[in-house]
């Protein structure tokens, strides 16, 4: 089937620059004529036999055809751009592909995860020994599991482009990652120009470690958008807890910037009122309690509200509100 592939692409080629021939001046038509003679005896050679009983004959009349080809438009200035063919490597420089043919573009399964042969060895010229075991242990692997493709892959991170394996602009995936800790955007680090190897450190790249107060030391602030990263959810993982309380109750220092209540902050757990009455402030109806810095909010939680809503009280010409008793 390779040498079939190789002829469809070598074939085409030879006929468009025999048709060339016709306008060329005669004479200097004789000597690309005799050169693409040979070339298309190579060519019907290959057709004819179908390379079945030597592979490498066949494959070397078709890369020998090619260059016919080249001779004849250079020494007659034909009218015709030569293509160019890419066959892969030759099959007399791997001994492997002498029985293997067509292997150096097949896709197979490691690790679970998809190998693309042609990457490897016809773009990147790797050897088949690279990583297969040698003749006396034929039909192995050196690769122990993915995580020895870092040796090549993941040897130097400067100044290595991850978009060339890596999908996603740049290398980084488009969607967001679901963490324990929220949504991570990648897009979003990489157009704040932050490197890769920040968090991807070679030759690993695990960057399940990673603990995003490393660098949002100061991100636990009202102002800001906590549905940015904690992307819904919030609620439900604070089922058990009494409502109300301010996240400093149980997460201490680690959201110790959060000293009042901000819109932002109620819609954490409020996440499908993020459009009610946007954008005032939630204290301009609901009669909020100040977040204490003594640490007794759990008791003003439970004591004061329970698992029901906060009170609603109106400072101006009251709005309409049908109450449902949730918030």
């Amino acid at each position: 089937q390779e040498i079939e592939a190789k002829l469809a692409r070598v074939g085409p080629v030879v006929i468009a620059a025999r048709r060339s021939l016709g306008s060329t001046p005669a004479r200097t038509r004789g000597t690309a004529d005799s050169l693409l003679r040979l070339a298309h005896e190579n060519v019907e050679f290959v057709r004819i036999g179908r390379g079945a009983h030597n592979i490498v004959f066949a494959d070397r009349l078709l890369r020998t055809a090619l260059d016919l080809v080249r001779q004849a438009v250079t020494s007659s200035q034909l009218p015709y751009r030569v293509p160019d063919i890419d066959l892969g490597p030759e099959v007399t420089s791997n001994v492997c592909l002498q029985c293997h043919f067509g292997a150096e573009r097949r896709r197979v399964r490691f690790q679970g995860a998809e190998f693309n042969h042609e990457v490897h060895v016809v773009t990147e010229n790797l050897t088949c020994a690279q990583c297969h075991t040698p003749l006396e242990d034929h039909g192995g692997t050196t690769l122990t599991d993915r995580s020895s493709c870092n040796a090549c892959h993941h040897a130097s991170t400067e100044p290595t482009n991850c978009a060339r394996c890596h999908a996603g602009a740049v290398g980084a995936p488009d969607t967001s990652l679901a963490l324990p800790a929220g949504a991570f955007s990648h897009q979003v680090h990489r157009n704040a120009d932050i490197n890769c190897a920040t968090c991807h450190i070679s030759p690993s790249m695990d960057a399940s470690e990673i603990r995003c107060e490393t660098c949002h030391d100061t991100h636990h602030q009202p102002e800001v958008e906590c549905l940015a990263c904690h992307q819904g959810g919030v609620l439900a993982k604070h089922s058990g807890t009494p409502v109300h309380v301010p996240c400093t109750q149980c997460h201490g220092a680690a959201v110790g910037g959060l000293v009042r209540w901000s819109r932002q902050i109620c819609t954490a757990c409020h996440a499908d009122r993020t459009e009610h009455n946007a954008p005032l402030d939630c204290w301009n109806c609901h009669n909020v309690p100040p977040i204490s810095t003594s640490g007794d909010e759990l008791e003003v939680g439970i004591a004061h509200f329970g698992r029901a809503r906060f009170d609603v009280t109106f400072t101006q010409s009251p709005v309409p509100i049908e109450l449902t008793g949730e918030t």
